[in-house]
């Protein structure tokens, strides 16, 4: 009786173990959310916080952007599936969508679990000297709904002011500072740089990986300190540009 007894508690727990990985399989095949965050797909450059300064923004420029990363959790899309950002808190007075910056509606297209997206920033002289900060979430939809806690925002800090990049000049840790490769810091060096690159470089990674915003690797460097020098080159040959030779307060820019 007793072996009867064990036998039938242990097929009950057994079925109550299906049941339940059944409906573990059930809810993720109906749910679908989004986790959003800056820097890379990998987990270890993902950071929930990003400065953008209007003061860096590359020269000549209507509309500038900042990429964050998406990841679908759940079943995957049949079809394309529209989704967007609202402002969920920070100083959306003094920092106005519209005016500037835009969040346009998003496309995950079908078939796809992530991908990068751009927030746009507007050229405004507004913001002089002035720092503020937004905190944006996805507005959930039919479809999608928020993801994990500490995926499920994006802090953007804003501001328009010169701060020359940490390791422009000094490094301790990865011993190469960007001046090795870029020369003497200027703002408009340092503006002509982002347009010729397509984003602000922060440091040079020596040893180890890139992983932050901003960083690149030590042959990326090479790499960017020639493609700068053969666009300086033909920015100063194209007589459109009136202000050629390009030129800083030291006079000249060389890299």
């Amino acid at each position: 009786m007793k072996k009867q007894i064990i036998w039938i508690g242990i097929i009950m727990a057994w079925m109550l173990c299906a049941c339940n990985e059944e409906d573990k399989l059930m809810y993720d095949q109906t749910e679908r959310s989004l986790n959003l965050w800056f820097g890379s797909e990998l987990y270890s450059g993902r950071v929930d916080s990003m400065v953008y300064n209007y003061a860096y923004r590359p020269l000549g420029t209507e509309l500038d952007s900042i990429q964050f990363y998406v990841k679908l959790i759940g079943k995957s899309l049949e079809e394309d599936c529209p989704f967007e950002l609202e402002v969920v808190g920070g100083d959306s007075s003094s920092l106005i969508e519209g005016k500037h910056y835009q969040l346009p509606v998003y496309v995950l297209k079908a078939g796809v679990s992530g991908g990068y997206f751009p927030i746009y920033f507007k050229n405004t002289s507004d913001l002089k000297n002035r720092e503020f900060t937004i905190s944006l979430a996805l507005k959930t939809n039919d479809w999608l709904t928020i993801g994990a806690k500490e995926y499920s925002g994006l802090k953007l800090i804003v501001k328009d002011r010169e701060e020359k990049p940490i390791y422009w000049d000094n490094d301790p840790e990865q011993f190469i500072p960007l001046k090795q490769f870029f020369g003497t810091y200027s703002l408009t060096k340092y503006q002509f740089m982002i347009k010729v690159i397509g984003k602000a470089v922060t440091r040079v990674i020596y040893r180890g990986k890139p992983t932050a915003p901003g960083e690149v690797s030590y042959a990326e460097a090479l790499y960017l300190q020639e493609k700068c020098r053969v666009a300086l080159v033909e920015y100063n040959n194209n007589p459109d540009n009136p202000d050629r030779p390009l030129s800083d307060e030291y006079g000249p820019i060389s890299f």
